[in-house]
């Protein structure tokens, strides 16, 4: 009898244990929760008579709903929540969290890929049994990326509840423990993976500083995030990723290895551009010429290919041409990502940090926007940041960032982007700011954001002029990115800009943005570098284990139009040095059509096509680039308008963003001939005109490498000069 009365209590006691415990299921309405900023969740009825929560996806609204407290009592808590997966641009935005002792401990959001339908999604709250916790959902305001407003969607939530048994395979932080016995830890990812927080822990120390986004694979794996541990060697490593299912390739798929797993020579990977070995860039940083080399800093994300986790990479280069990256060297703080800035070097040990310290002037960008500033004593390749940072602070802007500094007269001059306008602020030692004046109210291109400046003493016929540099997007007149100039003078303390037919533009192309000049470059140069991409469609760029990259350099220069002065860039004489080969054709007088049939041997690198085209009458002329796959990039030149427009709907993969395929139009100088130097690698075209007269600057996806070339006109003309090189 005891025997069956043991066996009855076991019986009542499992199924007891693993009953589950209601914490809200939205029945009763919300009286038992406490609602916080704007009430926009609803109660919706099912068609059984049940009732869930459904939030509104107003991004004009924010705030939240709390449940009551609770005992968490079992291993795990369980819930159906469904609306839009996170944002791939930064953080969730729709949240469901548990809070323990006031602190946000656990964290979930949407998982499926149907908003309509509500998933099972499991917290493992074994760590927290014991103590009182509430559920808290949330929606947090929509986030803008410069003047981009992020669509933040929704979330909704039923039947939370405890239990011991997981009803997910969805794990809201998964772990698995890797032994560092290579060199590399790889992260199997994609671009259409999970969004995801990375941690990376030895010793309980997160050896990345803080969590990192990045998209771990789903289904097929696209690239490795390619993490280097060889300093860990030996040591056990704790890898943890949120947001993952059991089911998905990155689970049990975590690995070591001596390469990065990544294939380095895929389709568009240039020959003679900067781009990252691996992940994403965008604007040049820290730009700066020290003991005879070449420093290029760069806006980069180490853990994907998507915009996020910005640092501050490291590239180097003694030609321009040929880069050797580096560990990057300014990480995010607890004063938020790594965002634009420059580069100098402290000559005379002005800020205490050491004769010919190389100091860098970033923006953080976390909360708000601030000015910070970090220090290398070994020539740039490693920095350490400044104790007291931020060294540069206004509360009451939002867009404050992007500050290029240089040493003008008896002081050091900041350029700064704030709002519409840039402002100019003074210092001696780089660590105190006093601002000096404000430029740019009713004058120039206001269709965007100001960002990225950069001020330039130039000499022009022995009178000293000024150039001042403002990228603005969106705003371009073909669509999105563009980087404008102002000419005029500069005392000091104030710019005043000549009277010119503003906006100007640097390259009238649609993917030349947040070009800004070398610090120290040699012999007097102004040698200047810009990032070779547009803000509407970079994210959808087709590389795979890499994402954009930085324009050819080139040296700048004045000159005059004919009618008032203009900015001159042309390549700079490192581009030339990397000509290889050298093929040279006869000239054509009186012809309508002049073809190279065959302008690589092998139909593979990058090359540089020049010639001379000197037109019979105002007619019309094409300029045409094509291969064996019918895919083509044109150039349609209408000589009675001065104006060429290009033609890129049929260049070859055009159907990753609606906005691509656009044609590009500008306006040239007139004049009775025109040289074309025209630069081609694996997915731009840079062409530039009459010796600086136009810079343009445009990406192409083609299949394979353009080999033919055409001119032809509906009247004859002449062609002159003809030259091909191949760049390596």
């Amino acid at each position: 009898m005891k025997r069956y009365f043991l066996l009855a209590i076991t019986a009542i006691c499992l199924i007891s244990c693993s009953r589950s415990i209601s914490i809200e299921n939205f029945e009763d309405g919300l009286d038992k929760c406490s609602i916080e900023g704007e009430s926009f969740f609803s109660l919706i009825e099912t068609s059984n008579g049940n009732h869930f929560l459904k939030g509104s996806d107003d991004d004009q609204l924010s705030g939240s709903i709390t449940t009551a407290e609770f005992d968490i009592s079992k291993d795990y808590i369980n819930m159906l929540v469904g609306g839009n997966k996170p944002s791939g641009w930064g953080r969730a935005m729709n949240s469901v969290q548990l809070i323990v002792d006031g602190e946000s401990v656990c964290t979930v959001n949407s998982i499926s890929d149907n908003p309509d339908s509500l998933e099972w999604v499991t917290m493992d709250v074994r760590n927290f049994k014991g103590k009182k916790g509430t559920i808290k959902i949330e929606s947090a305001p929509a986030q803008t990326f410069g003047n981009y407003r992020i669509p933040r969607g929704f979330i909704s939530v039923d039947q939370i509840e405890q239990s011991n048994k997981r009803l997910s395979h969805y794990y809201s932080v998964y772990e698995t423990i890797v032994k560092a016995d290579a060199k590399y830890l790889l992260i199997p990812a994609s671009t259409k993976g999970a969004n995801s927080r990375l941690s990376v822990m030895v010793d309980g120390v997160n050896i990345l500083g803080q969590e990192q986004s990045c998209s771990p694979a789903i289904s097929d794996i696209d690239y490795y995030i390619p993490i280097d541990v060889s300093k860990y060697k030996g040591q056990k490593i704790v890898v943890k990723l949120t947001g993952i299912k059991d089911n998905y390739t990155v689970f049990n798929a975590i690995k070591t290895s001596d390469e990065t797993g990544n294939n380095y020579q895929e389709r568009y990977r240039p020959v003679v551009h900067f781009s990252p070995s691996f992940g994403w860039t965008n604007d040049p940083n820290g730009m700066v010429y020290v003991n005879g080399e070449w420093h290029l800093s760069l806006q980069y994300n180490p853990y994907s290919t998507a915009h996020s986790n910005m640092h501050w990479g490291l590239s180097v280069s003694k030609d321009l041409i040929h880069w050797n990256d580096q560990p990057f060297v300014i990480a995010p703080d607890e004063l938020g990502s790594i965002f634009s800035g420059s580069a100098v070097v402290d000559h005379n040990n002005s800020a205490g940090f050491g004769e010919n310290a190389v100091i860098a002037i970033y923006t953080n960008s976390g909360s708000g926007q601030v000015q910070s500033i970090a220090y290398s004593n070994d020539g740039g390749y490693n920095f350490t940041k400044y104790d007291n940072n931020p060294v540069l602070v206004d509360k009451s802007q939002r867009d404050f960032r992007d500050p290029k500094v240089s040493w003008i007269g008896d002081k050091w001059v900041m350029a700064l982007a704030v709002g519409q306008v840039i402002r100019f602020y003074g210092s001696k030692d780089l660590k105190e700011w006093e601002l000096l004046s404000e430029f740019g109210e009713g004058i120039g291109s206001h269709n965007g954001t100001w960002e990225c400046p950069d001020l330039i003493k130039f000499d022009y016929e022995g009178r000293e002029k000024w150039v001042l540099f403002v990228s603005i997007n969106p705003g371009g007149p073909n669509g999105g990115s563009i980087t404008q100039y102002f000419i005029g003078q500069f005392d000091g303390k104030e710019f005043v800009a000549d009277k010119l037919p503003y906006p100007l533009w640097v390259d009238s192309g649609v993917d030349n943005y947040a070009g800004v000049t070398y610090a120290d470059a040699p012999d007097g140069r102004t040698v200047f570098q810009g990032w070779m991409s547009n803000w509407v469609y970079t994210g959808s760029t087709p590389t795979i284990s890499f994402r954009n990259a930085m324009t050819l350099p080139r040296d700048l220069a004045l000159k005059s139009n004919g009618k008032h002065l203009i900015l001159a860039s042309v390549p700079s004489p490192e581009v030339y040095a990397a000509r290889c080969e050298e093929y040279s054709y006869d000239n054509n007088t009186s012809v309508d059509e002049y073809i190279i049939p065959s302008i690589l041997e092998n139909n593979e690198g990058a090359y540089e096509i020049d010639f001379t085209v000197v037109p019979d009458s105002k007619g019309e002329m094409s300029i045409e680039l094509y291969n064996t796959q019918g895919e083509r990039v044109t150039f349609n030149f209408d000589l009675s308008s001065n104006k060429l427009v290009l033609d890129r709907s049929q260049s070859g993969d055009v159907d990753f963003h609606k906005s691509f395929s656009n044609s590009v139009t500008v306006e040239l100088i007139p004049r009775s001939e025109y040289r074309f130097q025209l630069f081609v690698d694996k997915f731009s075209t840079e062409l530039f005109i009459n010796d600086g007269d136009m810079a343009f600057t445009n990406c192409v996806f083609p299949s394979e490498t353009y080999n033919s070339f055409k001119i032809s006109s509906n009247d004859k003309f002449d062609v002159e000069d003809v030259k091909i090189y191949q760049l390596k």
